[in-house]
């Protein structure tokens, strides 16, 4: 009776750190979006035509944007290894859980969140 209670809590973390690793790329993304979803500067564009800002200020805000984004980078670096190892380690229990289709259409997602994460990181 005690196994499943094991499961169901290392599922749990599983899907905590996988959570989390997810929201630190969401940030990024974030971030980096433009007017269109997925295109660079999404957020910043968002900001400065909800605020009205003026170019001084849209210049303003770029500028602190970009030391933000600097310095979460410098911070992040060197638990990068960390998270990706928590990472790999969710989508390794995932795949556990899923049929073969579904294990499938699991690495396609991945890939592509990959893709997009790899793509805003330039």
């Amino acid at each position: 009776m005690q196994r499943p209670k094991e499961i169901a809590l290392a599922l749990l973390a599983g899907a905590l750190i996988t959570g989390g690793a997810l929201g630190f790329a969401a940030g990024h993304l974030l971030d980096a979006r433009a007017d269109a979803p997925g295109a660079p500067g999404a957020m910043r564009h968002y900001i400065a035509a909800q605020l009205d800002l003026s170019p001084t200020q849209v210049a303003q805000l770029d500028s602190i944007l970009d030391d933000r984004r600097r310095v979460m980078t410098k911070i992040a670096e060197p638990i990068k290894p960390q998270l990706d190892s928590a990472r790999a380690a969710a989508r390794k229990q995932i795949m556990g859980i899923l049929n073969p289709d579904q294990q499938k259409r699991f690495q396609e997602l991945m890939q592509e969140h990959d893709r997009a994460a790899e793509a805003t990181r330039k």
